[in-house]
This record gives structure tokens, C-alpha cells and sequence, in this order.
């Protein structure tokens, strides 16, 4: 395939597979964290019985809070998308920068989707780890790692608007 056709059809639907394992993720963490439960984030939370999470409090991985299984499982998914990603990457490479993009646009969306791969990982794993270890100490790394994606995530999402609304306007304007 010509690498200034675009983006693959495969690299699309992977990326937009990950698009929307990361937003469910992001709808059930936050109604995991709204929920009464308690379960999954907090060693005393966990109700009367002492049921919490990790190996500490009896959790058990498919047991009976939907919310935290189905966020585990998403957290799992997205590490695959990931991987499948990179690998999809390695193999295709990427069509050439659009024409209209400055120089610092570039490396702000080059560094951008450096971040964005690397918290694809970082993110799920935090999550893992906080849920294996059952040290709340570490919910704070995970919902920072959060923060960052969500940030570029929102810078991700400015540099395609900006490109497709602005950019593409002014180049239709100088060529009519």
C-alpha cells in the first residue's frame, strides 16, 4: 500500500478500538470510584465483611463486583490494543506529516503520541499493580498516570481539530 495514501484501515480500527476501551475504562473507573462498594480502592472499604481487593482483603478477580472485574478486563484489553498497536506500527510505519503541520506542531505531536503509548501501558499496569499489591499508597500514581493520559489525550484531540477544521480550511482558501 502507498505510505502517502494514509492511515491503514487496520491502524484505524486499532486505533479507535483503543479510543473506546479507553473511554468505557474511564466511564467504569469513574463509577467504580462513585460507587458505595467500596471494592477496588481501599483496604477498609470493602463493606463489614472485609472483602476489599488484592490479596490482603479476599478479592477475587471474577467475583461478584461486575464494576471491578469488567474495569480489570477493560484494563487488560487496553494492554493488548497496545501491544497489537506497536506491533501493527513496527510493521506499517506511518504516512508523511501533513503538509500544513509547523515544525513545533510536529514535535508536540510527536511527543504527544510517544506519551500516549507509553500511558496506554502505564496506566492498566498502575492499575494492576494497585489492585495486586492492595497498597493505596499507590492509587495515586494510578490516577496521576490518569491525569496525564486524559491531558494527552486533550492535546491529541486539539492537534486533529486544528488540523482538520483550521489547517485544511485555509489550505482549501489558497487553493480556490
Amino acid at each position: 500500500m502507498d505510505r502517502n495514501a494514509g492511515y491503514r484501515p487496520l491502524t484505524k480500527a486499532l486505533h479507535w478500538a483503543a479510543a473506546a476501551a479507553l473511554g468505557a475504562q474511564f466511564v467504569v473507573g469513574w463509577a467504580l470510584d462513585a460507587s458505595e462498594s467500596g471494592r477496588g480502592r481501599g483496604r477498609g472499604r470493602g463493606g463489614e465483611s472485609g472483602r476489599g481487593r488484592g490479596r490482603g482483603g479476599g478479592y477475587e478477580a471474577f467475583g461478584d463486583d461486575a464494576l471491578l472485574t469488567t474495569h480489570v478486563l477493560l484494563g487488560a484489553a487496553i494492554i493488548l490494543l497496545g501491544v497489537a498497536r506497536l506491533l501493527w506500527r513496527r510493521h506499517t510505519g506511518l504516512p508523511p506529516w501533513a503538509p500544513t503541520l509547523t515544525r513545533a506542531e510536529r514535535r508536540l505531536a510527536h511527543s504527544t503520541e510517544v506519551l500516549l503509548y507509553a500511558l496506554t501501558f502505564v496506566v492498566p499496569v498502575t492499575g494492576l499493580v494497585l489492585l495486586a499489591s492492595d497498597d493505596d499508597d499507590l492509587l495515586g500514581v494510578h490516577v496521576t498516570a490518569q491525569v496525564l493520559l486524559l491531558t494527552a489525550i486533550a492535546v491529541h484531540v486539539g492537534l486533529v481539530l486544528k488540523h482538520q477544521l483550521l489547517d485544511r480550511d485555509r489550505l482549501l482558501r489558497r487553493m480556490l
